[in-house]
């Protein structure tokens, strides 16, 4: 090779290598050579025209490039824009799918072996689950200028169970009812009844539901059963404690319990328990115990009330009252008679403040004395102090009782039409109250209705 030849100048040129994808494209400058022209912006731009990148390049980065003479160097001329992928929908519970029934344990890590958490209340309107709606993204753009899809987010899939509904624009499940929470069948759902299939015991803890309950057992000792509805209990109640805002029946009946109703009561029999309801009190057999009704007393079928305490305001029915042996049973019968009793409280009441009062007043006139003759002892002052706050405070009460009582006697004018039904027989042994009129039964009456005629209780044919 001639001398000649060796000094030809060789300009820079450009070599570009594209990602297969598009994603990216890299270029590099040969070295100039015997005086050959260096590498510029328009053979650049030429070089990237030819190979179809028009989109991404990296035009600052190419221009120092350029500049700098970063010959025979990989340099990234261009970077495609990459898709934004849309996000999934998704369901977020705030309940847990899992029920696991185990003692509850309260903030003071005392645990509670009655309250096994078998019921989850929930009210009308409370969230179950918060739902986000999926995003569609944004297409990415090649280097050379074609889109690229994005992957489209999913929706969340979830059910809406039986008593819960999609609110706020389908952004939210909430009960639609008040109930009992349960996951099942792939769905929470608002169960407005629940069911216990065997017995209330160590197996169920105690029941605190917002609905109706239906027991097909029985309500062992100790145990609690409440609703904000209607009780039914298949089996027998035995030393136990039943407490509804509706009706409570209980087929098997109750013995040494307490029952609580905000509306009826009706028992298969009744064993010296305490029973309470703002409507009518039914069963075959009262024996012992203490009733309540706002309405009536209904001793249905065999119809016997024997011992015990019964107060209704409207009626009473059975068909025997009280035994043979003059078990001591008591009727009281309407609200004069209620008030009757209230009044004869009070009275007693306000014997005893009134010997404390006196006791206090006593105390106070020997600490006047002894105040007299010197400055009283701090031990003394302080007693003074004492026995006037409380004698102040029972006078106090002596003056609420009073007024009561005024009230009572009030009260006690009106009269009501009110009788006490007897469908076989009545025994020596009952107390018959009505309104403010009392009856001593001293002989045995068949068939017959108790009322109030002239002041008094008197007893005629049915």
């Amino acid at each position: 090779m001639s001398e000649f030849e060796n000094k030809i100048p060789v300009n820079s040129t450009v070599e570009i290598s594209v990602d297969p994808n598009r994603t990216a494209a890299f270029i590099s400058f040969t070295q100039p050579e015997n005086g050959g022209s260096d590498m510029t912006m328009e053979k650049v731009r030429k070089a990237l025209d030819e190979n179809f990148i028009s989109f991404g390049i990296l035009e600052d980065d190419l221009k120092k490039a350029v500049e700098q003479k970063r010959y025979n160097e990989n340099i990234c001329a261009a970077k495609w824009q990459p898709p934004v992928n849309g996000i999934n929908g998704v369901v977020q519970y705030y309940f847990n799918k899992d029920k696991h029934i185990a003692p509850v344990e309260d903030e003071h890590g005392v645990v509670d072996y009655k309250n096994l958490g078998l019921i989850n209340n929930i009210t009308a309107g409370t969230p179950i689950a918060e739902i986000s709606f999926p995003t569609e993204g944004e297409p990415g753009i090649d280097i050379t200028g074609m889109k690229v899809p994005q992957k489209v987010g999913t929706p969340a899939r979830y059910n809406v169970g039986a008593g819960t509904q999609l609110v706020n624009g389908d952004t939210q499940i909430v009960a639609a009812i008040n109930g009992n929470l349960v996951f099942k069948g792939g769905a929470f759902v608002v169960e407005e009844k629940i069911i216990i299939n065997g017995d209330v015991d160590v197996s169920s803890g105690n029941i605190d539901f917002i609905g109706d309950v239906m027991i097909k057992g029985g309500v062992f000792e100790g145990f609690r059963v409440a609703s904000k509805r209607s009780v039914t209990i298949m089996g027998l109640v035995t030393s136990a404690e039943i407490v509804a805002d509706g009706d409570v029946m209980v087929k098997g009946g109750v013995i040494n319990s307490k029952v609580v109703s905000k509306a009826n009561v009706k028992v298969g029999f009744c064993e010296n328990s305490d029973i309470t309801a703002n409507g009518s009190v039914e069963s075959p057999s009262f024996v012992g115990g203490e009733i309540f009704a706002s309405e009536k007393i209904i001793a249905s079928g065999k119809g016997v009330m024997v011992g015990g305490k019964y107060t209704a305001l409207n009626g009473v029915e059975a068909s025997v009252i009280g035994s043979e042996n003059y078990t001591k049973t008591l009727v009281t019968l309407g609200n004069n008679a209620v008030l009757s009793e209230e009044r004869e409280q009070l009275e007693k009441e306000n014997s005893q403040l009134d010997d404390q009062a006196d006791q206090l007043g006593k105390i106070l006139l020997t600490l006047a004395e002894f105040a007299k003759k010197g400055k009283l002892s701090p031990d003394r002052e302080q007693m003074q102090t004492d026995a006037r706050r409380n004698r102040l405070r029972l006078l106090n009460q002596l003056r609420a009782n009073q007024k009561r009582i005024m009230e009572i006697d009030e009260a006690l004018q009106l009269m009501q039409n009110l009788f006490v039904s007897v469908k076989r027989i009545i025994y020596p042994g009952v107390t018959l109250r009505i309104n403010s009129s009392v009856l001593k039964v001293n002989s045995a009456e068949n068939r017959v209705r108790a009322t109030v005629q002239g002041g008094d209780i008197v007893f005629v044919p049915l």
